[in-house]
């Protein structure tokens, strides 16, 4: 009876592990990102928005930057390929997962002390295997930040906003409290390269009082960012910054607190 109990568990965790793998899948969400659809582009000299491997996405005149988002002609968000990936993942995925679902739900009570017992082992093997991929991303992410800037100094595109997607403060304070130090590191790495460039850090912010409060917080935050890159060996002539605090026309950039890099020379 013991061995046909455990035939019937291992048979339904084969079955409950099918099943999660299709509700992954569909969680793929397919909404372009900001900040993320920012870094994915860029604007060379020319006027023509190129992806991170130089390629051609929209010439001059077809896109527009608009409520934070390069669009197209019909005032769609332009999506990287990632997105595109994303949302055939889960048109395909779809009517499996409705057909799964009840599967679901009738295998759920049966395995649940089964699946308690391993949870633990896979836990932790899961946990070592983001960590793993999470350093490799990192690395990949400072070299990518680099090589981005490298172009955009290279072919003097200026005007180009670069927005730094993981930089954040406490709250009506300039005291950072995250930031990913592959990207800072990667956009020193570029400024060391081109010392005939120049930036001007931006920074828009809601977390004030009122609008001449945002505005002296984004202040000291752009200069805390600033010195951050020239600790880092930027020379400081190479970077100036500016707050933008809260303005009608950023103001979900404001919301966002978000951070911007532009190119001045």
């Amino acid at each position: 009876m013991n061995f046909k109990l455990f035939g019937f568990i291992k048979k339904m965790l084969g079955c409950m592990a099918i099943i999660g793998l299709v509700f992954l899948l569909t969680d793929c969400k397919s909404d372009v990102d900001m900040k993320k659809q920012q870094n994915a582009f860029y604007v060379d000299a020319n006027g023509d928005l190129l992806n991170k491997k130089g390629a051609l996405v929209k010439k001059a005149g077809a896109f527009k930057l608009e409520g934070g988002f390069y669009v197209d002609s019909s005032g769609e968000p332009i999506k990287r390929n990632i997105d595109k990936a994303k949302e055939k993942i889960n048109e395909k995925v779809g009517a499996a997962k409705d057909k799964l679902g009840a599967a679901a739900a009738n295998t759920k009570d049966k395995v649940g002390t089964a699946a308690t017992n391993t949870k633990d082992k896979l836990g932790s093997a899961t946990s070592n295997k983001k960590e793993t991929l999470g350093a490799a991303a990192a690395s990949l992410s400072k070299d990518n930040v680099k090589a981005n800037f490298n172009k955009l100094f290279n072919t003097k595109a200026v005007g180009t906003v670069y927005a730094l997607s993981d930089i954040g403060f406490d709250k009506n304070s300039h005291r950072i409290n995250k930031m990913s130090k592959e990207e800072v590191e990667g956009l020193a790495a570029a400024l060391k390269e081109h010392p005939d460039s120049r930036i001007q850090v931006q920074v828009h912010t809601a977390d004030g009082k009122n609008k001449s409060d945002c505005k002296k917080i984004a202040d000291l935050r752009a200069k805390v960012v600033k010195d951050m890159l020239v600790t880092l060996g930027v020379k400081a002539d190479q970077i100036s910054s500016k707050g933008l605090g809260l303005t009608t026309e950023d103001a979900a950039k404001a919301v966002a607190n978000t951070v911007e890099v532009v190119v001045e020379k």
